[in-house]
């Protein structure tokens, strides 16, 4: 890889994935930009961004402002030649993006111009996509919006959700930067604009978007656990207890009772009546409890809510 002064900009897993691709690939970072540190759980203890766990492992100088808008000059001091950022979290103002010698460079997790936003694997998931992929684009002020210099497309099972997207996303940025990382860094580098015309957007899941929606179609309920599994999570009413449902499958037919029926246990999964099938979910979380295997919660509470209809 050629010599240049690389800063990186991230802040979950997927985007520490990317930076542990650069430093396997021996790419010398000088500096990692991140999420402030925020104080998780009942004891409010302080947890570090999956970045910067990483960048501590390898001795990298963190930055984390918390609002880069307002908090940028360490990162023009760096006199960057590239910028490469992943999930990051915060919009970047122009005079970062115009700092660098090659300018700022995204990963983002969808074939771009589809699925522009803070949510795109989910959405895509959601929607049913079969086909996404991975874009590494020069980022402009507008959302998703620059032009894009190559992409790698994955596959989304049946079986696929949201967490197991992730990580096939966080290997196929790494793939991509690496294979075109010298390019990039080039004068000649070119970029090709996006199709104004195909752009769909991916905006960030709201918290009413995590309860269930049992008036979509069947298949949309399937597709909207899987949006949501494994973080997070969607959700049904059972009186007044959120149940959370995740690892979804779905059986045509069967469904004489009533929609939302809770039904039992069958096939050791934990089933529930649809519109014209059953949902029948691998582990389920009933409100203050941990996830369970569905045939250890129907052994205990789950049992006693056989009959009664999730809302």
């Amino acid at each position: 890889m050629s010599k240049n002064q690389v800063l990186f900009m991230g802040t979950p897993q997927i985007a520490a994935d990317v930076l542990q691709a650069m430093l396997d690939a021996k790419i010398e970072v000088a500096m990692v930009i991140t999420q402030p540190d925020k104080r998780v759980g009942r004891k409010h203890v302080l947890q570090y961004t999956p970045v910067k766990e990483l960048a501590i492992q390898y001795g990298i100088p963190c930055f984390q402002p918390y609002k880069i808008k307002e908090d940028f000059q360490p990162i023009l001091d760096q006199h960057p030649d590239l910028i490469v950022t992943c999930a990051y979290g915060q919009i970047v103002p122009d005079e970062v993006l115009m700092a660098p010698t090659y300018g700022c460079v995204n990963l983002h997790g969808s074939l771009l111009p589809k699925y522009r936003g803070g949510a795109p694997i989910q959405r895509a998931v959601w929607d049913g996509e079969t086909i996404s992929g991975m874009s590494l684009m020069k980022m402009v002020s507008g959302l998703d919006a620059g032009p894009v210099f190559d992409t790698q497309m994955i596959e989304i099972q049946p079986e696929d959700t949201s967490t197991t997207i992730f990580e096939k996303m966080g290997k196929a940025a790494g793939q991509l930067l690496i294979k075109d990382f010298d390019r990039i860094c080039s004068e000649h580098a070119t970029y090709i604009k996006q199709d104004e015309s195909q752009v769909t957007y991916a905006p960030i899941i709201t918290k009413a978007e995590e309860h269930l929606d049992f008036h979509q179609e069947d298949t949309r309920i399937i597709n909207q656990i899987r949006a949501l599994s494994d973080h997070p999570g969607a959700y049904i009413y059972v009186g007044k207890k959120k149940l959370k449902l995740f690892q979804p499958t779905y059986k045509k037919g069967g469904a004489v009772h009533p929609l939302g029926t809770i039904l039992g246990l069958q096939d050791d999964q934990y089933a529930i009546a649809l519109h014209e099938g059953i949902l029948l979910c691998g582990v389920c979380q009933m409100e203050g409890k941990p996830q369970m295997k569905a045939k250890d919660f129907y052994n205990g509470q789950g049992r006693n809510l056989v009959g009664k209809i999730a809302e």
